[in-house]
């Protein structure tokens, strides 16, 4: 029940089961961080405002020992029930117990023009033929898998494959120093499960920072980076794009080494002016390696149409903070250990958030408003 499912809805009520599902809310789990933290619903779904991203479980039947009308039982029942319709979901897995396996919600969403796959597990010797019957006298429907074992091999053999198939990343920045020298540091825990900003940014991590000689990088690679410059950092680690004149590099560096050494009070915003087409997103992700591979962590907003808010990015940024002290600390430090700390947590490593013109053309005020939010907040950037 823990996987990233689009939402769950249950039938019983097992109080241990749901305890150890809350049990897992907390940034440390990995799979918290893929779909979010999990809310057991056991009222009215209506009247509950979710998260961004989060598993929702949903009580048919409630909570053992919870007294309720018979109106607000059916309205319950009813409103999860719309939840799942509403949920535009590809594919239904319904593990079923003893008796029918197609439950009776299903069939009546399904004549209400509900519309999916369906997967339904049962091992009862009756499933086969039931299915049959249901898919006979049902229109909008022609096939649907059973999978005819018992359900405890099927969690096991799902949890297994997603493991296999998706297998958990860390996010690995390189991040400079007070001093000037880089260190790897591990972000993973550093997003918000319910409220991630890496849905709508991505890091430019340690992995893709590798050298690539003009031999290493294939012709496809070649070929695919000249179609879609965002596709893949590697290129970059080739020398891709060859840059005539690099005024612009040394600029950008030299906006950074000031921020750099005097702080947020040097927050500023930087444009790179070209003609739609012209290669201005392809010089941005040039840019932006070069400065991660120098130790100024990148924060680059996708090719998606939001509108930036500076509190939730400021919020990151902060807890990275609070990641890069924690790893840096080292235990056991002398006295001039203990003073070179107190320097090192006066200072903070400065960022690029590199925009696309999709994100903040024609709102050039709300643009010097982020910039200023940020400086408010303390984050050099």
């Amino acid at each position: 029940m823990g996987l990233p499912w689009r939402l769950i809805l249950s039938e019983s009520y097992d109080e241990k089961l749901l305890n150890d599902l809350e049990a897992t809310n907390n940034f440390g789990d990995p799979m918290a961080r893929r779909r979010g933290f999990i809310h057991v619903i056991d009222s009215d779904p209506s009247h509950v405002e979710l998260p961004q991203r989060c598993l929702p479980v949903y009580l048919l039947q409630g909570r053992s020992g919870v007294f309720a009308s018979e109106f607000e039982n059916r309205l319950r029942r009813i409103t999860m029930l719309e939840a799942l319709r509403r949920s535009a979901v590809r594919e239904v897995l319904v593990v079923a117990g003893e008796g029918d396996p197609v439950p009776k919600d299903l069939r009546e969403l399904w004549l209400s023009g509900f519309r999916c796959q369906i997967t339904i597990v049962s091992d009862t010797s009756e499933a086969h033929d039931s299915l049959g019957r249901w898919l006979e006298s049902t229109e909008g429907i022609n096939a649907a898998n059973l999978l005819k074992l018992p359900p405890s091999e099927i969690v096991a053999a799902v949890l297994a494959r997603y493991r296999a198939i998706y297998p958990e990343e860390r996010r690995i920045i390189r991040v400079r120093d007070v001093r000037g020298e880089t260190r790897a540091i591990d972000i993973t825990e550093a997003d918000e499960p319910e409220r991630p900003i890496l849905e709508s940014y991505s890091v430019v991590e340690e992995r893709d920072l590798a050298l690539v000689t003009a031999n290493e990088l294939s012709e496809e690679e070649f070929i695919a980076f000249f179609r879609d410059s965002t596709a893949k950092w590697r290129p970059y680690g080739a020398g891709l794009p060859w840059i005539r004149d690099r005024q612009s590099f040394e600029s950008l560096a030299s906006l950074l080494k000031k921020l750099n050494a005097v702080g947020p009070e040097e927050n500023c915003i930087a444009y790179i002016t070209a003609e739609s087409g012209a290669g201005g997103t392809t010089l941005a992700r040039a840019m932006a390696w070069e400065c991660s591979r120098q130790g100024y962590p990148v924060l680059i907003a996708k090719q998606l149409p939001f509108v930036p808010d500076a509190l939730p990015v400021s919020n990151f940024l902060n807890r990275v903070r609070n990641i890069i002290d924690a790893q840096t600390a080292e235990p056991g430090a002398t006295s001039q250990d203990q003073k070179r700390e107190v320097e090192t947590r006066l200072y903070e490593t400065p960022w690029l958030i590199v925009f696309d013109t999709l994100h903040w053309q024609y709102r050039e005020g709300e643009l010097v408003r982020f910039r200023n939010e940020m400086q408010k907040s303390g984050r050099p950037v």
